[in-house]
C-alpha cells in the first residue's frame, strides 16, 4: 500500500528570459544521446543511492554526493530523493539528501540539503561535472512553522528552466515555492538558487476529501506547465492547477479532478505539448492509503480521463502502477511498477522488486521495460528529464 505522505494565460516573458531561452536552445543544436532519449534520474530503494541514466536505460551511473563528515565511519546519507533533471543548458540533476550520525544505534540529522549535479554526455557515457555537486542555499524562514525550503523533496524545472517549484512541509503545512535558478554566464552551470517567491500553503488552495476527511492525502507532487503559466498541483486527493502571475504569484486555482471522492489522484507530470496530464491514481482505502494503482491521463480541455494501465497490458508491471512520466515526443508514458518476486539470491531479496516501465500514451500496447535489474537494484522515484 502506498503510505501517506507530507511528503491558461501565457506569461509575458522578460528578454532576459528570452535571451536565455535563446542560448539553451542554441545549446541543443548538436543534441547528445541524451538530449534526444532524455535523462532519467531516480533512487536505488535498495542501497540507497541515486542514478541517472539516458530514456531507453543505457549508461547508467551513480550521482556524486556530499563528502560525508569526519570520522565518516560514524556517517551515512539519508533519504535522498530527485527533485528534478532537466538536459537543457546543460544536463542537470537536482536532489535533496540528509546526513545522518550514527553513534551506539541512535541517528542524529547533522546536514541536509539541495544540490545539483551537472552531467556531461561524452560519446554516449554520462559523465558527473568535477565540481559537482554543488549545494544550493536558499533562506530558511519563508514564514511558516517549519517549512524550510533548503529541505524540500519534490520539485520541477519551468520550461525555460530559468525558475525551479519546490514544495517543502511541515506538520501543518505544505508550502509551494518558486526560485531562480542562476547560472554561470559562460557556461550556464547551476551556480545556486535566489528571487524564492512563496506561492502558497497547498492546504488552504484544496479541499480534503469528504470520504476521509481528516487526511491530509497526498498533498505536494508538482509539474510546471509547458508554457509556464501554471503548475499542477496534488492536493489532499485531487490534482489542482495553481495558476501563476508574471511574478510568480497565485492567481488562483482550479480542480482538474472534479467528481473523484473517494479516488485518489497524485504524482502528475504534464505533457510534452501541455494537453494532457499524466498520474497516478486508485481508489482510497479506509486507512487513507491506496492499495491498487494505475497510470491515468487527463485530457485538460475536455476533462476526458483515460485509463492508461490495466491488468491486460501491465506486462510484467504486476502491481503498484506509479509515477507517470512522459516521453519528450508525447506518445508513450514511464512509470514504476513492482514486478514479481525478487530472487532469493539477489542483493535486494528483502525488498519488492521495482522496474521502470514504458507504455503508448493511450495504453494500447503492452508495457514494456526500460530496466531490468532482476533485484539487484530497486528503482524508484524517477524523474526523466528532456
Amino acid at each position: 500500500m502506498f503510505s501517506l505522505h507530507r511528503s491558461h494565460q501565457l506569461l509575458v516573458r522578460t528578454p532576459c528570459m528570452i535571451g536565455l531561452a535563446a542560448v539553451l536552445l542554441t545549446g541543443l543544436a548538436a543534441a547528445p544521446a541524451s538530449a534526444q532519449s532524455g535523462v532519467i534520474a531516480f533512487q536505488d530503494a535498495c542501497s540507497g543511492r541515486l542514478y541517472a541514466m539516458r530514456g531507453d536505460g543505457s549508461a547508467r551511473i551513480a550521482l556524486p554526493l556530499p563528502q560525508l563528515p569526519q570520522p565518516t565511519a560514524e556517517h551515512q546519507y539519508a533519504a535522498p530523493r530527485i527533485v528534478d533533471v532537466t538536459t537543457s543548458g546543460p544536463l542537470t540533476v537536482v536532489y535533496y539528501v540528509g546526513i545522518v550520525r550514527v553513534n551506539q544505534n541512535q541517528s542524529t540529522l547533522v546536514d541536509s540539503g539541495l544540490f545539483a549535479v551537472q552531467l556531461g554526455d561524452v560519446g554516449g557515457v554520462l559523465l558527473p561535472d568535477a565540481g559537482s555537486p554543488v549545494r544550493l542555499t536558499l533562506p530558511s524562514d519563508v514564514g511558516f512553522l517549519g517549512v524550510n525550503p533548503n529541505i524540500a523533496r519534490r520539485g520541477s524545472f519551468s520550461p525555460l528552466r530559468d525558475r525551479l517549484a519546490l514544495v517543502a512541509d511541515s506538520q501543518t503545512a505544505s508550502v509551494l515555492m518558486t526560485a531562480k535558478v542562476d547560472r554561470d554566464a559562460s557556461t550556464l552551470k547551476v551556480t545556486g538558487l535566489s528571487n524564492l517567491v512563496v506561492v502558497g500553503d497547498l492546504y488552504s488552495l484544496g479541499l480534503p476529501d469528504p470520504t476521509v476527511p481528516p487526511s491530509k492525502g497526498f498533498t505536494g507532487d508538482v509539474d510546471y506547465s509547458p508554457d509556464g503559466s501554471s503548475i499542477v498541483a496534488s492536493i489532499y486527493y485531487d490534482l489542482w492547477l495553481v495558476r501563476l502571475s508574471s511574478e510568480n504569484t497565485n492567481v488562483g486555482a482550479d480542480l482538474l479532478t472534479a467528481n473523484t471522492d473517494g479516488f485518489a489522484e497524485w504524482k502528475p507530470a504534464y505533457s510534452p505539448e501541455g494537453t494532457r496530464l499524466a498520474y497516478t491514481a486508485g481508489p482510497i482505502a479506509a486507512s487513507g492509503g491506496v492499495s491498487t494503482t494505475d497510470i491515468h491521463s487527463l485530457t485538460l480541455d475536455t476533462r476526458a480521463v483515460t485509463r492508461v494501465t490495466t491488468n491486460q497490458n501491465k506486462g510484467k508491471a504486476a502491481s503498484g502502477r506509479h509515477n507517470a512520466m512522459w516521453r519528450s515526443d508525447g506518445t508513450a508514458i514511464g512509470f514504476s511498477a513492482f514486478t514479481s518476486a525478487t530472487p532469493r539470491s539477489s542483493p535486494c531479496s528483502t525488498l519488492v522488486n521495482s522496474e521502470f516501465f514504458l507504455i503508448n500514451a493511450d495504453g494500447s500496447n503492452s508495457a514494456a521495460q526500460i530496466t531490468n535489474t532482476n533485484g539487484t537494484s530497486v528503482e524508484a522515484w524517477p524523474k526523466w528529464g528532456w
